[in-house]
């Protein structure tokens, strides 16, 4: 019981900051401005992740034991997730008609004369 609670706590903990986000995300000030820094930011929350996710799979005795007889069945999985993911993103920007940077792909005559 207390497991889940603390699951839930944790669950209302991000379900919380993502709503914070969003909601200062939706301010005019904020949604007019380039937040250039946002991207470097993260990506170093990113990187910190997954750091702190290698750390505490490497702490763990039972993972890293079976690291041998699991590793290639991981690395094939991994590979499937991989190229399901980009075929689906594949998919799903041709048929919502973006190009590579998510505009539309459509002729500029098409878009009602607007520069890309």
């Amino acid at each position: 019981m207390e497991t889940f609670l603390a699951t839930l706590q944790s669950l209302g903990l991000y379900l919380g900051v993502i709503a914070l986000g969003a909601l200062v995300g939706s301010r005019r000030a904020v949604r007019g401005k380039e937040l250039t820094w946002l991207g470097r930011l993260q990506t170093v929350v990113l990187i910190l992740l997954i750091f702190t996710l290698g750390v505490e799979i490497g702490a763990d005795e039972q993972v890293v034991a079976s690291l041998g007889s699991i590793g290639l069945s991981a690395l094939v999985i991994t590979l499937f997730v991989l190229a399901g993911s980009v075929l689906a993103v594949l998919l799903v920007r041709k048929c919502m008609g973006l190009d590579r940077q998510g505009r539309s792909a459509a002729p500029a005559e098409e878009r009602g004369g607007e520069a890309p």
